[in-house]
């Protein structure tokens, strides 16, 4: 105790040195990190409760034929289905705007780099899966469309079946063919909100 009393009045005051001037856009890199956290936790929320919603709706369109609609599993999925459903569509425009701030921000302070034509092996692969999935979500949207519209027709069962066929394609196509990729993302997302 007294040795490091003694070192400190053995040394002489040091002169204040004042800060370096802080660097251009240092203090917008702050409000950029949060801003990129907010936009990152919003998409990990909003694609969190897509994935429920899009797996309740699959599980409610199979109950529901398989136990009748007013079967326990059927009423329990449909209601996970429309929370989740509220739940996205609230989160959706909160995690639009931020994405879109984060990127006028961007834009704003960084200069674009230009990217890559054709973007290697794994743009290639991205887009095949692309353009696999688009015919696929394009039959589903027609067959809910056609069931919608028969629906109040004389051929209500067939309606019926044509809409529940299109839901649960465009369910299941999301939840195990694109959700994968998404959840890739959603890791590398929650990866670095750990980090943060």
């Amino acid at each position: 105790m007294e040795g490091t009393g003694a070192a400190a009045a053995a040394t002489p005051p040091q002169a204040l040195v004042p800060a370096p001037p802080a660097r251009r856009g240092a203090g917008a890199a702050a409000p950029r990190g949060r801003l990129e956290l907010a936009a990152d936790a919003l998409l990990c929320c909003f694609t969190g409760a897509m994935l429920v919603c899009f797996a309740s709706c699959a599980a409610f369109m199979a109950a529901r034929r398989a136990c009748g609609r007013d079967s326990r599993a059927a009423v329990v999925a449909e209601e996970l289905f429309l929370w989740s459903l509220l739940v996205g569509a609230l989160l959706l425009p909160l995690a639009d705007l931020a994405q879109q701030l984060l990127e006028l921000f961007r834009r704003r302070n960084e200069a674009r780099v230009a990217t890559q034509v054709g973007g290697g092996a794994r743009g290639r692969q991205d887009a095949l899966r692309r353009s696999g999935t688009a015919p696929v979500f394009f039959v589903s949207l027609v067959c809910m469309t056609v069931g919608l519209l028969v629906k109040d027709s004389y051929m209500a069962t067939a309606g019926y079946i044509v809409g529940d066929v299109g839901c649960f394609l465009h369910s299941v196509t999301f939840c195990f063919v694109l959700y994968p990729e998404l959840l890739v993302q959603l890791r590398s997302i929650c990866a670095k909100l750990k980090e943060d």
